[in-house]
């Protein structure tokens, strides 16, 4: 394209030239109109050619230079000689880049000579005269790109080489999270569809129960079968942060961002008995269906030795003479003695005549209280109750 543009420039400039009467005089002494990029300079000069004129005016002609007419045409009083300098251009064409070489005084003479017309954007001022240096310019051809974003569509003819200066042009703006397709950095391609979708990120906080674990501990001291709670567990509170992320208004995803202690859970101990349970090596000193009969089997069931059934006896024989109906102006009633009588409801509604019913409170009674009938009489003893 330079070389037609340079022989069309240099066609143009020697047929101006030509259209009068040359006069090829021999005087020595001419004056003749230089005419530089467009400015004029008259000079006297005795020079026969263009050659001769242009170096006795020290002016140096490149290789992509243009003058008219050529070096070595004659020169007479009156001629007019034209130099075109040659600028170069670092040219990027809808981020394409190449160097030219043009023959034009400004920016804009510069893009009709290279085909790129008023249509087109320019990163300099069409006005912009070419100086000797090189000079960086950048074209962009307009394209349409549609942006659907917010449930609607936004066409917009655009000039930037990327998507990020057409969101510009769009007025368009990204947010933090937002998600576009395809990526902002991507070149601007004509009649090009872009789609946005909107991100946002919200904090949700819940609190949630931290269940408590559960430890069962042996116990020497206690007969297989027989188990207690000695440490109640409880459950723990957990304050929880999620991270919700919106697509377009649509929940998406459910993120636990974060957890904070408010209350501790308490673990449950349980100790459990590993003594085994000894065989019963005594018989019931009354006959069956008694009171006593009736406590042998439940001690006995319990894991108690006959030790301990020996020391249930003397102690409610002290208590009540195993009577179901003794009864105590303290209000204390019954084999066991139970202070009011009425706490046996909980093991019978016969509890007033019921010996199994008062026998069942009563061990109940001594085993959470005592541990065994022997630690409960020996306190009896000591203190003349129980």
């Amino acid at each position: 394209m330079r070389r037609n543009v340079k022989l069309g420039l240099y066609g143009l400039v020697l047929a101006g030239l030509l259209g009068g009467t040359a006069s090829w005089a021999t005087d020595t002494g001419k004056t003749v109109n230089l005419r530089i990029d467009g400015q004029d300079h008259h000079v006297h000069t005795s020079a026969a050619d263009v050659r001769g004129v242009l170096a006795a005016e020290h002016i140096a002609v490149g290789e992509h230079d243009i003058v008219a007419p050529d070096l070595a045409s004659k020169v007479s009083d009156g001629a007019d000689i034209v130099v075109r300098r040659g600028h170069l251009l670092h040219l990027v064409v809808n981020g394409a880049a190449r160097d030219v070489w043009v023959n034009a005084v400004s920016v804009d003479e510069a893009l009709n000579q290279l085909g790129y017309g008023s249509q087109h954007l320019v990163s300099v001022s069409r006005s912009k005269r070419l100086d000797a240096g090189a000079l960086n310019l950048s074209v962009t051809t307009p394209k349409r790109v549609t942006f659907k974003v917010d449930r609607k569509s936004v066409p917009v003819t655009v000039f930037g080489p990327t998507l990020r200066e057409a969101l510009a042009q769009a007025n368009l703006r990204l947010g933090a999270h937002d998600l576009i397709s395809p990526k902002i950095t991507t070149a601007v391609a004509d009649r090009q569809v872009v789609t946005i979708r909107r991100v946002v990120l919200k904090l949700s906080v819940a609190q949630q129960t931290a269940p408590f674990a559960t430890v069962r501990k042996n116990d020497p001291t206690r007969t297989v079968g027989n188990s207690a709670v000695v440490t109640a567990g409880r459950n723990g509170v957990n304050r929880v942060t999620y991270q919700l992320r919106y697509i377009d208004g649509k929940l998406v995803s459910k993120t636990r961002y974060s957890s904070t202690v408010l209350r501790k859970p308490v673990t449950q101990v349980t100790r459990v008995g590993t003594k085994p349970k000894p065989k019963p090596v005594y018989s019931a000193p009354v006959s069956s269906g008694s009171a006593q009969q009736i406590a042998a089997g439940m001690v006995a069931a319990r894991g108690w030795d006959s030790g301990q059934f020996s020391c249930l006896v003397s102690l409610w024989n002290k208590e009540s003479g195993w009577r179901t109906t003794a009864a105590n102006p303290s209000g204390a009633y019954g084999i066991p003695q139970s202070l009011p009588g009425s706490k046996m409801a909980s093991a019978g509604s016969d509890w007033r005549t019921s010996a199994r019913t008062q026998i069942t409170w009563g061990l109940g009674y001594i085993a959470s209280v005592y541990g065994t009938p022997c630690s409960a009489w020996a306190h009896s003893q000591a203190t003349n109750w129980y």
